[in-house]
């Protein structure tokens, strides 16, 4: 999956490939898995009788980032996993082998969790379970770029968690306090996530996706929205059968159609634009903010030379790419597809084996303890078919669904200490498949991990070019 360095010259297109590689280090040490694919196809020459090169410039002038070749990426402001690091590892080469810069786009009109962070520990009986914190208020329904930053709340690790998830914990928080005057609680989480991935990826540009549409290709791509809403709207609900999950089709009405962006409530929450409110906004000076396909649009087009993309974006931009040649009638340049999993080294002790029946199906018939049948017991089954056998109201019905019930609660007396070891088995048996869930687990900020396993991401990102 080997980018060459004339990758970022527009109008290149590298050859299509996938490389998927498991970079398990010595015994024991946790699975590094890389999955990498670079997309093929005709970058466009000219948009709307411009070059490429002429909307790069004009873009990045307005946005702020350097001139020159860039390779961009870009996720919300939370505390991100190895994969999401991956796409930032895989960025900062690609831009270093070419010369270039690497660019972040900050999606800052999606929503806040507050910088909720979770983290594994191990109880008293060895098994493992999970903790959580959230360093800043959760943003509850307004966009991240409304959310103030703020000084972060402080965490502890507590007993049980490994040496490196408290170090981990540690550096996130003093992250965030270092950049708690950021504008907002987007740019401070984005900032504190960059200047932990910085011995790895380098110092990079951010550029916050809510600014996108206000400038450069961005503004005229939200004009060819506004000039025939209808069209755009329906290219973009043909182009979600390529990703179904991808969005809810939009609305058709008119001047009332819906556009594939947001405005702002005064509350900060995020409200489904349609063209009339949009041009009201635009003329008021409030923002418009692009949804995902436009600003992925506008990240590959205008901000970066090349953008990197996880698993999901990947399989969204199928639909972008759709949208943009049905209703435009071309493609976006092509991008990159980056994902990896990494694990923390978690033991887990073997498991006690499972109940030899469930626990629910003893405690409502215990002569199955006995019996060992796949059914109802000899002594239930008897019962019940009696009762079956009856008509409804008949008096004899009811005393034999007394006789049931008063069989169940003598069995239950009579094997108490069965059906109390039948369910601590069973707890047991949850435990252990809940602390091999988490050891299996890919998604622990990837702060948590210690620097050499990072640096072994890094290593088998680097392999799989």
């Amino acid at each position: 999956a080997s980018l060459p360095p004339s990758s970022l010259v527009a109008g290149h297109t590298p050859p299509a490939s996938v490389g998927r590689i498991d970079a398990g280090m010595t015994p024991g040490a946790p699975r590094v898995e890389v999955v990498v694919r670079s997309a093929s196809g005709e970058a466009p020459g000219r948009v709307d009788g411009r070059s490429i090169a002429w909307w790069r410039a004009s873009t990045r002038e307005a946005l702020g980032p350097p001139a020159g070749p860039s390779v961009g990426t870009g996720h919300q402001s939370e505390c991100w996993h190895p994969g999401i690091l991956a796409k930032h590892l895989w960025a900062a080469d690609s831009a270093a082998r070419d010369g270039g810069s690497m660019l972040h786009l900050v999606v800052d009109q999606d929503g806040f969790d507050g910088m909720l962070v979770e983290w594994p520990a191990r109880d008293g009986d060895g098994m493992w379970s999970v903790r959580g914190h959230r360093f800043a208020a959760d943003g509850g329904q307004a966009a991240a770029c409304r959310c103030p930053s703020a000084r972060p709340r402080a965490v502890d690790a507590g007993k049980g968690a490994p040496p490196a998830v408290a170090a981990g914990l540690a550096s996130i928080s003093d992250a965030l306090a270092r950049h708690a005057t950021a504008p907002d609680a987007a740019m401070q989480g984005a900032a504190a996530m960059l200047e932990l991935a910085r011995p790895w990826t380098g110092v990079c540009t951010t550029v916050s996706a809510s600014r996108i549409l206000q400038a450069g290709f961005g503004r005229w791509l939200l004009d060819r929205m506004l000039e025939d809403p209808e069209a755009c709207a329906r290219a973009f609900n043909a182009a979600l059968a390529r990703a179904p999950r991808a969005a809810r089709p939009l609305r058709l009405a008119g001047d009332r159609t819906e556009l594939p962006a947001w405005l702002l409530g005064p509350a900060g929450e995020r409200i489904r634009a349609d063209a009339g409110d949009a041009r009201e906004a635009i003329a008021s000076g409030a923002p418009v903010l692009p949804r995902a396909f436009p600003m992925s649009v506008v990240a590959r087009t205008a901000l970066t030379d090349r953008f990197v993309h996880g698993l999901g974006g990947g399989v969204y931009e199928q639909a972008t790419d759709h949208w943009m040649q049905t209703w435009i009638g071309w493609t976006p340049p092509p991008h990159d597809v980056v994902s990896a999993s990494l694990r923390l080294d978690m033991p887990v002790p073997a498991g006690a084996g499972g109940a030899t029946m469930p626990w629910r199906r003893a405690w409502c018939d215990p002569e199955l303890l006995q019996a060992r049948g796949a059914g109802p017991s000899p002594a239930r089954r008897h019962l019940l078919e009696r009762i079956a056998a009856l008509p409804v109201g008949d008096p004899g019905r009811r005393r034999a669904d007394r006789e049931l019930i008063e069989a169940r609660n003598a069995g239950r007396v009579a094997r108490a200490v069965e059906l109390e070891s039948l369910r601590q088995a069973e707890l047991v048996a949850a435990r252990s498949r809940q602390s091999h869930e988490l050891a299996a687990r890919r998604t622990w900020c990837f702060a948590l991990h210690p620097p050499e396993a990072i640096s072994r991401l890094q290593a088998a990102l680097r392999a799989a070019r």
